[in-house]
């Protein structure tokens, strides 16, 4: 899957950052994510308490890019090769439509860098040629990301609720649903 991507690994996005893959030694970095409650109430999954959290996650990620309809990329730092953010595509039922996420280290927001890596990104994708669109979705309450992904040119289609399975209880949220024609 985006082997037009994975192909040019890793990439340069800024004279400050890159993409790359994630590694397992990554865990530390990948930890102060997923374990950071601003940025859990933003990404529907299971708040990182521990390492073994954290490695477990690394596991799926190697499992699912495996199987072929994920990809996970990290946006690291280009000098210390710290990690610092990650970018995930999803191929679900429809084979032309690639869904997007993405996490970024609190200290890190605002900076424009999701913005920057993602639309380097896109224009890999359009290369391309085999999606014609990218879907997002966004936690109402996620007004950053809203105007992230309105600033790479996606547009709002609506809103539906959708339930996950965490920490074995069922959790219901609403999300907005964007989509950015290719």
């Amino acid at each position: 899957m985006l082997s037009i991507i994975q192909n040019q690994l890793p990439i340069k996005v800024s004279d400050k950052y890159l993409i790359r893959y994630i590694s397992n030694d990554d865990k530390e970095d990948l930890f102060q994510i997923y374990s950071n409650e601003k940025i859990a109430k933003y990404v529907v999954r299971k708040i990182h308490c521990s390492i073994k959290d954290t490695e477990e996650f690394i596991q799926l990620i190697n499992r699912r890019m495996k199987e072929g309809n994920n990809i996970y990329l990290g946006i690291s730092e280009n000098h210390s090769k710290k990690l610092i953010g990650i970018i995930r595509f999803l191929k679900k039922e429809e084979p032309s439509i690639l869904t997007i996420g993405y996490a970024l280290k609190e200290d890190y927001w605002g900076h424009g860098i999701i913005y920057t890596a993602v639309n380097n990104l896109i224009e890999l994708i359009k290369l391309d040629g085999t999606y014609t669109r990218i879907r997002a979705t966004v936690k109402p309450e996620n007004i950053n990301s809203q105007r992230c992904v309105e600033k790479l040119g996606f547009k709002l289609h609506g809103k539906f609720n959708k339930s996950e399975i965490i920490d074995n209880k069922e959790i219901e949220t609403e999300r907005l649903l964007y989509y950015r024609i290719l």
